[in-house]
C-alpha cells in the first residue's frame, strides 16, 4: 500500500488518487519498500520507497502517461518546427494562403486516415511530409546570392534530398525523418535519385509522399519536368495511375487515386 505522503503528493500534482485496478493503462503500487510503475500490463521501473524520490517517481509516471514529454520529444517537436517555418516561408502560398508543404502534409494526413491508421501514425505522416522538402533551403539560399536564380535551381534540384539529409542530421531527434527525406525522389523502378533504390527498399512513408508531392506539383506549378502547362486534379490522378508501376508504388498509387476521386476532392474541391 502506497504511503499517505505519496498518494497526497500524487493527488496534489494529478488531481486523483493513484489506483491499479487493471483498466488504467499507467498505473502505481507498492509492494514491501518497492513503488513500481506499470504501463499496458507490465512494470517497466520500480523505485525504493523513499521519499527523497517521490519527485522522480512522479516526474516519470507524467512522461508515461504523456501529461508532460520526454526532454527528447520537446527537443524534435522545437526542431521541427523551425524547420517546418522556414521551409513554409520560402514557399509560394496558393490563394488559401498554403504552401507545396502544408498541401503534401494535409493530403497525407488525410491519405493515411482513409488507409485506417492510428491518430498517432496519422500525425507521424504529416510530420514527415511537411520535412520532405527540407533540402530546398539550401536551393533558396544558393539562388539568393545567384544572377541566375533558375539556372541555380535546375542545376542543384537533385541535390535537395541529400542537403535535406545533412540539415536533419544536426540532431539525433530528426533522424527518424531523414528516410523519408533522402528517398522521396527514388522510384518504384529504380530510376530516381539519389540512391536509385527500388521497389520496396524505398522506406514506406518516402513512396507515398511521392505520389502526393507529384499530385501537388502539376497541380499547382508549371514545370518543364512535368509539362508546359498545370494538370487539372482528374488529369493528375491519370497520370499517377499511368506511373504506377514505373514511378509509383503499384498498390499505394492505386489506394492513393482512389481515395482522392471518392473522398478527398469531394470535400476539399
Amino acid at each position: 500500500m502506497l504511503s499517505e505522503k505519496f498518494v497526497e503528493l500524487f493527488k496534489s500534482a494529478f488531481g486523483f488518487d493513484p489506483v491499479c485496478s487493471g483498466s488504467e493503462p499507467t498505473c502505481i503500487f507498492q509492494e514491501g519498500q518497492k513503488i513500481y510503475v506499470k504501463y499496458q500490463g507490465r512494470v517497466v521501473a520500480e523505485f525504493e520507497d523513499d521519499e527523497r524520490d517521490y519527485g522522480a517517481i512522479l516526474h516519470y509516471y507524467a512522461q508515461k502517461t504523456g501529461i508532460i514529454t520526454p526532454l527528447d520529444k520537446r527537443v524534435e517537436e522545437l526542431l521541427r518546427g523551425l524547420f517546418a517555418n522556414i521551409i513554409v516561408l520560402t514557399e509560394v502560398e496558393d490563394r488559401n494562403g498554403f504552401s507545396h508543404s502544408q498541401r503534401v502534409a494535409k493530403i497525407a494526413e488525410a491519405f493515411a486516415r482513409y488507409l485506417g491508421w492510428s491518430e498517432e501514425r496519422c500525425e507521424e505522416l504529416r510530420n514527415h511530409a511537411l520535412l520532405h522538402d527540407v533540402g530546398k533551403i539550401a536551393i533558396e539560399q544558393l539562388m539568393l546570392y545567384s544572377p541566375t536564380r533558375l539556372r541555380e535551381f535546375e542545376q542543384h534540384y537533385e541535390d535537395h534530398p541529400i542537403m535535406g539529409t545533412i540539415y536533419l542530421s544536426i540532431h539525433e531527434t530528426l533522424w527518424k525523418y531523414i528516410p523519408t527525406v533522402r528517398s522521396h525522389h527514388e522510384r518504384w523502378d529504380g530510376k530516381g535519385f539519389p540512391d536509385g533504390l527500388k521497389g520496396e527498399e524505398i522506406p514506406l512513408y518516402a513512396r507515398i509522399i511521392a505520389i502526393i508531392n507529384y499530385y501537388d506539383e502539376v497541380t499547382n506549378f508549371v514545370s518543364a519536368d512535368w509539362d508546359s502547362e498545370l494538370k487539372t486534379p482528374e488529369e493528375a490522378l491519370a497520370e499517377i495511375e499511368k506511373l504506377a508501376g514505373s514511378w509509383f508504388d503499384p498498390e499505394l498509387a492505386q489506394k492513393f487515386v482512389k481515395f482522392m476521386r471518392e473522398e478527398f476532392l469531394k470535400t476539399n474541391g
